[in-house]
């Protein structure tokens, strides 16, 4: 009870995939300190990066301290071995990936007869994070404030099935103003709803899978693939992205428009403004000319 069910389910899955097979059958009395600085630096070799070597440590590190409270061993023989360093790559120039506005209308265009089409023109709209809205409900999208109330995301139990739980921060908890798009996207798939989609009534959710139960953004992202593969085809190739990309072109439209970095951080639910700038930073020295070309100054 003292994490969520999403950080659990990455901690099972860390422990499963990498400290087990190396050190699960040696008995925590005979790890020694020189074992673990091997381990580590297997994982640095292995291609992960540097940011999961060091949640797979912290794992570890986990297990020996409560081994220690449990009286199974007396010294810590991860106590003292340092995180590696991590490169402080902007978040624009790492996993971050926004699409270009050619790129965004051929992308749309192609998806525009797939299942999850609207899903898809939601996230681009909005810029939620996709538990977020695997996780809305009709009855968070209040017209008359003119807002979407985002207070929940899709998360994970125990035993690895989803469900829905809080966000991880209080940040994460805040209203999106509803525009034009916004509720267009959301009227078709209303209608969507009404015709063809097996929805359980009691979850009452405005996107879900195509049996009817909280949508995966596996299947998502398969979905986006062979769009991507189909335009390919046609001669109109995409780099590769994942929906997460969506929010992130969501936020380089929104500067390139003109809109408050400062504003911009409420709408994705940041915790910090550096976050916000950091990931439009490929973006701001475009605005920057413009808005001091459009400077009117009295002398």
């Amino acid at each position: 009870g003292s994490i969520k069910g999403n950080t659990f389910k990455w901690y099972a899955t860390y422990y499963k995939g990498h400290v087990s097979p190396c050190l699960g059958s040696v008995k925590l009395q005979k790890i020694e300190r020189r074992q673990v600085i091997a381990f580590q630096k297997d994982l640095s070799e292995g291609g992960l990066s540097i940011r999961t070597c060091n949640n797979i440590m912290k794992i570890l590190k986990i297990v020996l301290k409560d081994a220690i409270t449990d009286e199974i061993i007396m010294k810590n023989p991860a106590e003292g071995i340092k995180a590696l360093k991590e490169v402080n790559a902007k978040a624009a120039e790492t996993y971050h990936r926004a699409l270009t506005e050619q790129e965004q209308r051929d992308f749309m265009q192609e998806m525009a007869d797939e299942y999850y089409y609207e899903l898809v023109a939601f996230l681009l709209c909005t810029g939620m994070r996709f538990g977020e809205v695997a996780a809305l409900t009709w009855s968070d999208i209040d017209y008359k404030q003119n807002v979407i109330h985002i207070t929940k995301t899709v998360t994970f139990n125990e035993d690895n099935t989803k469900t829905t739980g809080t966000p991880k921060s209080e940040s994460g908890k805040r209203d999106i103003p509803l525009n034009d798009m916004i509720k267009g996207v959301l009227a078709r798939q209303r209608k969507k709803q009404s015709i063809v989609i097996p929805i359980d009534k009691a979850e009452n959710r405005v996107f879900v899978s195509v049996y009817g139960k909280i949508v995966d953004n596996g299947a998502v992202n398969r979905a986006i693939s062979a769009a991507l593969s189909r335009l390919e085809e046609q001669g109109k190739p995409i780099g590769h992205f994942t929906a997460h990309a969506l929010r992130d072109t969501f936020a380089t439209r929104y500067i390139e428009q003109g809109g408050s970095p400062r504003t911009l951080k409420t709408i994705l639910g940041h915790s910090s403004l550096m976050m916000t700038m950091d990931l439009c930073s490929h973006v701001l020295p475009n605005t920057k000319q413009k808005e001091m070309d459009s400077l009117k100054i009295v002398l």
